[in-house]
C-alpha cells in the first residue's frame, strides 16, 4: 500500500514538473512571437482599449432595440465629441504647461541645489566630505534625471501614439470587433473541442471579466486621482497644476513607486516657491493617496479583478525588459490573464469543477 502511495506521489510530481516545463516552453514561444511582431501590436492594443470602453454603451443601445451598426456610430460620435472637447480645452493647456515646465527645468534644478547648499551651511554635521559628496551627487543625479526626462518626452510620445497609422487602424479594428462580437464569440466557442467547450468558455469568461475589469478600473482610478490631485494643486497655487495632476494620475497605475515618482515633480516645483508650500504639497498628495487606498480603489476594483501590487510591478519590469514600451503596455493584461487561469484551475482543483453554464448567463456576462 505504501509502495503504491509512493508511486502515485512520484507520478503526481512528475506530471506537475512536466506541466511546468510545458508552460515555460509555451510562454517562451509566446514571448518570442510577441517580440517578433511588437511593432504591429500597437493598433490592436488601442483597438482593445476601444472595445472595452465602448462595448457597454454599444450593448446597452443594442438591447434597447437600436441596430448595432447605428449604436456603434452613435458611440463613435460620442468619442469624437469628447476628444474634440478635450483637444479644445485641455489639450492646449497641457501643451503650454509641458513647454513651460521643460523651459523652467534649469531654474528648478538651481533652486533645489540652493536648498541643499543652505541645508549644509545651517547644519555643521552635514559638512563632512562624504555627506557633501553624497548631497552633490544626489543633486547631479536629479539634474540628469530631469534633463533625460525632458529629452525623452518626444520619443515617449511617438512610441505611445505610434504615428497617425494607429489613430486610423485602431478605431477601424475596434469597429469590426464590436460589430461582429456575437460572431466572434460563436467562432471561439466552436473552435474549442466539444468535450472541453464548457470549461473553455468559462476560462474565456473569467479572462474577459478580469482583463476588462482591471483595465477599466485602473483607468477610472487614475482619472479620479488625476482630477483630485490637479484640483488640490491648483487650489494651493502650484504652477502647472493640470499637467502635474495628469502625471500623478498616469503614474498612479504603478503600485508603491508610482505615486512617489508622479508626485515628485509637484513637490520640486512647489520648492520653487517655498519649502513650506512643498511640505503642504507632500501632505496633500499623501492625503489623496490615502483617499484612493481607502475609498476609491476598493469601490472600483473588486477582489476578482484586482492584481497584487507586487505582480503588477514584476509584470511591468519584465514586459519593459523583454519588449520595451510595448511590453509594458501588454504586461498587465497578460498578468490578468494569468490570474484568470490560476483562479479557474484552483477552483477546479478544489472540487468545484466546471458545470454547464446557462446560455443567457454567458451572453449577459459577455456584455458586461
Amino acid at each position: 500500500m505504501k509502495t503504491e502511495d509512493g508511486l502515485e506521489r512520484i507520478k503526481a510530481i512528475g506530471i506537475a514538473a512536466w506541466t511546468w516545463v510545458g508552460v515555460i516552453i509555451l510562454l517562451s514561444m509566446l514571448l518570442f512571437v510577441l517580440y517578433s511582431i511588437n511593432t504591429v501590436l500597437m493598433p490592436f492594443l488601442y483597438a482593445l482599449v476601444f472595445v472595452y470602453i465602448l462595448r457597454p454603451v454599444v450593448n446597452y443601445l443594442d438591447d434597447k432595440g437600436l441596430p448595432r451598426v447605428f449604436a456603434l456610430i452613435l458611440s463613435y460620435l460620442g468619442i469624437i465629441l469628447i476628444l474634440t472637447l478635450f483637444g479644445m480645452y485641455i489639450g492646449p493647456i497641457l501643451y503650454k504647461e509641458s513647454n513651460g515646465l521643460i523651459n523652467k527645468i534649469p531654474e528648478y534644478v538651481t533652486t533645489t541645489n540652493g536648498y541643499i547648499t543652505d541645508l549644509v551651511k545651517q547644519h555643521p554635521f552635514l559638512k563632512g566630505d562624504q555627506t557633501a559628496e553624497f548631497l552633490t551627487g544626489l543633486a547631479n543625479s536629479f539634474k540628469s534625471f530631469l534633463q533625460k526626462a525632458a529629452l525623452s518626452v518626444p520619443e515617449m510620445t511617438a512610441s505611445l501614439f505610434g504615428g497617425m497609422i494607429n489613430f486610423v487602424l485602431a478605431p477601424i479594428i475596434a469597429f469590426y470587433i464590436l460589430k461582429d462580437l456575437d460572431v466572434i464569440r460563436t467562432t471561439v466557442r466552436e473552435m474549442i473541442p466539444e468535450k472541453h467547450r464548457v470549461e473553455g468558455m468559462q476560462i474565456v469568461k473569467k479572462i474577459d471579466q478580469i482583463v476588462g475589469g482591471f483595465l477599466k478600473g485602473q483607468a477610472l482610478v487614475a482619472l479620479t486621482v488625476a482630477i483630485l490631485s490637479g484640483i488640490a494643486l491648483y487650489a494651493l497655487g502650484v504652477d502647472y497644476a493640470i499637467l502635474l495632476g495628469f502625471i500623478i494620475g498616469v503614474f498612479n497605475i504603478i503600485p508603491y513607486l508610482g505615486p512617489i515618482v508622479g508626485g515628485a515633480p509637484a513637490v520640486i516645483i512647489a520648492l520653487g516657491t517655498s519649502w513650506q508650500l512643498a511640505l503642504i504639497v507632500v501632505v496633500v498628495l499623501l492625503t489623496v493617496q490615502q483617499i484612493d487606498s481607502i475609498l476609491i480603489s476598493p469601490r472600483i476594483m473588486s477582489s476578482q479583478v484586482n492584481l497584487h501590487p507586487a505582480v503588477v510591478i514584476f509584470a511591468l519590469l519584465a514586459g519593459g525588459t523583454l519588449l520595451g514600451f510595448v511590453g509594458m503596455l501588454i504586461a498587465i493584461p497578460i498578468a490578468a490573464v494569468g490570474k484568470a487561469l490560476y483562479l479557474h484551475f484552483r477552483e477546479r482543483s478544489n472540487g468545484s469543477g466546471p458545470e454547464e453554464p446557462d446560455v443567457q448567463e454567458l451572453e449577459s456576462a459577455a456584455k458586461v
